[in-house]
C-alpha cells in the first residue's frame, strides 16, 4: 500500500493572488488548517493557519518591536523578505515555499516516518510539481483501523521493507547489533535470532520494534552474548 492508495485527491487549493482574508475564510469554511498554493497547475507553496497567526502577531506588535526583530538579520535581503511575509496581503506573500512532499509511490512506512520526522500533519503528493493529492496522519490511522482484527499481514504488504525498518531500529539501540541478529519477517510477524551484546538492551529493542505500526508481533529468540 502506497501514497496513491490512501491519498485524498479532492484537495482545496488557493491562488497566489488570493487575499489573506480570502484564505482565512476558505480555511474556516472548509474546516482545514492549510491549503497548497497552485499557480497554473504547479504547486508553488503552502499557506497554513500558522502563517496567518504570524501575520496577526506582527500586525499588533507595533513599529518599535518590528524594528527590533528587523535588526536580527545580518542579511538585509533576508530581512526584507521576512518583512514582506510578515506584512503581506496575499497568499504568495505569506506562504511557505519549502514544501515537504512525497511521490505517489511512497510506501506507508516511509510516509509515517516523514510525518513524524518533520512534525507535520500532512504531506503533499506530487508528480514533479503537479499536485496529485494529500496524505495526512488521519489517513494513516484510518488505514490501520481498516486492518482486520487479528490480521497477520502488515499494512505495507511488504515484508522486505519491514525487515529493513527492523534492522534500522536495531542499529540505533546501544547493546544490540544487526550483525549479531538474524531478522525474519513473515506476514508482518517478526522473529529475532542471534545475540545481544547487553542483556539490558534486549527488552527495549523488542519494544522499539513492536512500536512499528506495521509489525503484527515480535518473537525474540535472542540470547545474551557471553564473554570469553
Amino acid at each position: 500500500m502506497r501514497a496513491k492508495d490512501i491519498m485524498t485527491t479532492q484537495v482545496v487549493t488557493v491562488r497566489p493572488e488570493a487575499t489573506i482574508r480570502e484564505v482565512a475564510l476558505l480555511l474556516a469554511d472548509k474546516g482545514i488548517t492549510s491549503a497548497p498554493v497552485v499557480d497554473h497547475g504547479e504547486v508553488v507553496g503552502i499557506v497554513s493557519e500558522g502563517d496567518l497567526f504570524h501575520l496577526q502577531d506582527t500586525e499588533t506588535e507595533g513599529p518599535k518591536r518590528r524594528s527590533s526583530w528587523y535588526r536580527l538579520f545580518d542579511d538585509q535581503k533576508a530581512a526584507a523578505a521576512f518583512d514582506a511575509k510578515a506584512h503581506g496581503m496575499h497568499a504568495r506573500d505569506v506562504m511557505t515555499r519549502n514544501i515537504i512532499s512525497i511521490s505517489e509511490d511512497t510506501p506507508l512506512a516511509e510516509i509515517a516516518d516523514t510525518l513524524v520526522g518533520n512534525n507535520v500533519k500532512q504531506l503533499l503528493v506530487l508528480r514533479e510539481t503537479k499536485l496529485l493529492g494529500v496524505v495526512s496522519r488521519t489517513d494513516i490511522v484510518r488505514t490501520l483501523a481498516a486492518r482486520p482484527e487479528g490480521g497477520h499481514e502488515p499494512a505495507s504488504s511488504d515484508d522486505d521493507e519491514l525487515r529493513i525498518k527492523v534492522i534500522e531500529t536495531l542499529e540505533g539501540i546501544p547493546g544490540t547489533s544487526p550483525w549479531l541478529t538474524t531478522v525474519i519477517v513473515s506476514n508482518g510477524a517478526v522473529d529475532l535470532y542471534g545475540t545481544v551484546e547487553d542483556a539490558a538492551a534486549r527488552d527495549p529493542s523488542r519494544i522499539a520494534i513492536e512500536k512499528n505500526p506495521f509489525v503484527v508481533k515480535v518473537t525474540d529468540h535472542r540470547s545474551v552474548l557471553q564473554p570469553y
